[in-house]
């Protein structure tokens, strides 16, 4: 539980409404399975990453927050409201979590 509230706290203290919007846009329009949608999530992903390593988040806490932002988008855009269910947010967990690594840990030149 403590994980999750410091998550959380790192994720809402670094990501803007605005990056967080285009990551909640992005991965629900992504359950869609369409190569356009997964590009947007993959991209709006890498952004928030980038976003919290230049503000010296380490990796571990880097990964909490991500999977927090996602489980907090699923949160924020119930069944209800949304015509995908929110366990497309958990399918997709794994592979945002592999590109937030990938991304942490690209050399830039």
């Amino acid at each position: 539980m403590f994980e999750v509230q410091r998550a959380r706290a790192t994720a809402k203290s670094h990501l803007t409404p605005a990056t967080t919007r285009h990551f909640d846009v992005a991965l629900h329009s992504a359950a869609t399975s369409s190569i356009e949608s997964m590009t947007a999530l993959h991209s709006a992903v890498c952004d928030c990453v980038k976003v919290l390593k230049d503000r010296n988040v380490g990796p571990v806490d880097m990964i909490l927050a991500m999977k927090t932002c996602a489980l907090d988008s699923a949160a924020r855009y119930p069944a209800d409201r949304d015509e995908l269910p929110a366990s497309s947010v958990d399918v997709l967990l794994d592979q945002i979590v592999k590109w937030a690594i990938a991304e942490y840990y690209l050399t830039r030149s």
